[in-house]
């Protein structure tokens, strides 16, 4: 471990307790420890006969003594001392330390990173789901299942050709696994997936829906393709013979997990509303939605068509989009403004604030981002020797105040609507035309975050650019576009913001900038410009801390991670790590960071 040759640990489990405490041989407890110091993730496997949701924790767990000669003796004849002798038979890890509980009938996570299980919840769920299918076998004759693998080259769905949001589809689904023809829709709960049966039910008997596909009578003949990244949520697009749209249903649990990691369906009502919203200020970069059926937590949008593709995977392949950054800058400061503390009356902001509580959307940020690189948390990436200096002065206290700090702005510093996650894997792209997708993170939070996010993953891809073989040519021009596009989205949008605000004018109903102290607009430049300052202040601290967390805590980013020479990738994110830090100590500007990149190409 200590040499950086280990990249996750697994053992077995003679029992685990309802809370994920789990009894094993003894050392398991100790190696836990250690892969927590290391940083590396730490795995349980074993069947679920092994599991026992009578048994509420490790300490419940009778250990047994077993005979001291075993330790003393050896074929009969003492070979030890006479002392008193300790042997128990097994030692328990407790479940903060286990990363994930792997089981045949799938993974089982915590509730959070770092926190404890619910393992009744997981077998319940199993009992059910077997339930489900065994009725749907005797309904239909059968029980066979559907499964769709999708090319994981392509990223995310470009109407029906490319997976939704992620860079590898993992959705199944079956026509059989539910009830056919009226059942499909009497028959759903807002716990099960609706199925591809279910889907053209439920858009054939919304006329809102339909006239976006085809008339309702052709629904047997429409093409139903699950499309999500495996994740969360299930995402559907639906083809026609008068088009597609697509289809979003979230269940009250993390897909991939499954009931052991509960996570509230008001998320979709969130990013339902947060859509609307943003499409109303700059309907030219957000798919417009066409309903929401609360019950059964699932919204019909606009399918974004071909050659629209998600922007990451774009960048991995090495291309570049001359007018992303004016559309990005358009899309931040229509939204960012029109929905601040700034245009709106106080009455109105706090009833917009209070309608976007997304707490645990919020939580998670704030676990993955402000808190878990900055310790051994067992989701981060294994310490690598290469990054080990690095990532060793993260757990120091500057690099810990600093973070704590900006976690305090995230979460007390309500200036405006945020899509909440916007980076190069929300966004859809084509040469001319960008469409922002998949708000379900949306809060009313500080708008440095906002824009911070965004530079992070341009920079993140910037960095990346050497390590996917194309020709020197295409990454250098890659580099400067990068470079170019971060620049110009942060200078676009602090025009645009300012002009929006200039627009607007000083506030005549108790506002922030209040008319009665502001007359004209030559006053108002001042107290515009001061806050554009410390929102581009911030954003640099935030723009490190993102880069942080994909580079040494979980969920990295394919623009290092799909790098295939092992050396030229450790250069490259020991790079970005360097870099990332000074904008995360504010002793760099955004504006001096970028310049100073943009020298290094010019003299390399």
């Amino acid at each position: 471990m200590a040499a950086g040759e280990v990249d996750a640990v697994v053992v077995g489990a003679d029992r685990v307790a309802a809370n994920g405490d789990t009894a094993n041989k003894i050392g398991t407890y100790a190696l836990a420890v250690a892969a927590a110091h290391h940083g590396l993730p730490f795995f349980v496997a074993a069947p679920t006969t092994t599991l026992d949701p009578a048994t509420r924790a490790g300490a419940d767990i009778a250990i047994e003594q077993r005979d001291p000669q075993e330790i003393t003796h050896f074929r009969g004849v003492r070979v030890a001392a006479e002392v008193p002798v300790w042997n128990p038979s097994f030692d328990v890890t407790p479940a903060a330390l286990i990363t994930g509980i792997i089981t045949e009938a799938g993974l089982i996570s915590p509730s959070r990173p770092g926190g404890e299980y619910d393992v009744p919840a997981f077998l319940a769920a199993r009992r059910d789901k077997a339930g489900v299918e065994q009725a749907a076998a005797a309904e239909n004759g059968h029980g066979r299942q559907a499964q769709s693998a999708r090319d994981p080259e392509k990223g995310v769905v470009a109407a029906a050709e490319q997976p939704a949001k992620g860079t590898q589809a993992r959705g199944v689904d079956s026509d059989d696994s539910r009830p056919t023809g009226a059942a499909a829709l009497q028959g759903s709960s807002p716990a099960q997936p609706l199925g591809r049966q279910g889907v053209r039910e439920f858009v054939s008997q919304r006329p809102e829906l339909a006239v976006h596909v085809g008339e309702p009578s052709t629904a047997s003949e429409w093409d139903v393709r699950e499309v999500g990244d495996g994740n969360i949520n299930f995402v559907y697009i639906v083809t026609g013979p008068a088009g597609a749209l697509c289809l979003k249903q979230s269940l009250p649990y993390v897909r991939m997990v499954g009931a052991g990691w509960p996570l509230t369906q008001a998320r979709l009502a969130v990013e339902v509303e947060a859509l609307r919203t943003q499409a109303r200020l700059c309907p030219r970069h957000v798919p417009a939605v066409y309903t929401f059926d609360r019950a059964l937590a699932v919204v019909g949008m606009q399918c974004v068509p071909p050659p629209h593709t998600i922007l990451r995977g774009a960048l991995v392949r090495g291309e570049v989009f001359p007018r992303l950054s004016e559309h990005v800058a358009h899309f931040l400061a229509a939204t960012l403004f029109n929905t601040s503390f700034l245009a709106l009356s106080p009455q109105a902001f706090q009833e917009q604030t209070e309608r976007f509580v997304n707490r645990g959307m919020c939580e998670l940020t704030e676990q993955v981002i402000f808190t878990d690189p900055y310790h051994g948390a067992p989701h981060n990436r294994a310490a690598s020797p290469h990054l080990a200096t690095l990532v060793g002065e993260l757990r120091r206290p500057r690099a810990r105040l600093a973070a704590t700090r900006l976690k305090q702005t995230f979460m007390h510093q309500p200036q405006a609507l945020l899509h909440g996650d916007f980076h190069t894997g929300s966004l859809m792209v084509a040469q001319d035309s960008t469409y922002v997708i998949d708000a379900e993170f949306a809060f009313c939070g500080p708008i440095a975050f906002e824009l911070g996010k965004w530079v992070a993953n341009l920079l993140l891809a910037f960095f990346g650019a050497t390590g996917h073989g194309h020709d020197t040519a295409k990454a250098r021009r890659q580099e400067e576009w990068l470079l170019q596009t971060a620049r110009e989205s942060i200078d676009g949008f602090l025009a645009g913001f300012q002009t929006l605000w200039l627009q607007h004018g000083a506030s005549e109903d108790g506002g922030v900038a209040s008319a009665s102290l502001f007359e004209g607009p030559d006053e108002l430049v001042p107290v515009i410009e001061a806050f554009l300052q410390d929102v581009t202040r911030d954003a640099a601290h935030f723009a490190g801390a993102v880069m942080i967390r994909r580079i040494v805590g979980i969920a990295r980013v394919a623009d290092l991670e799909t790098i295939q020479d092992p050396q030229l990738k450790e250069r490259l994110e020991e790079r970005a790590l360097s870099f990332a830090l000074p904008l995360l100590y504010g002793t760099i500007s955004l504006k001096a960071a970028l310049e100073g990149l943009q020298e290094e190409l010019r003299s390399a």
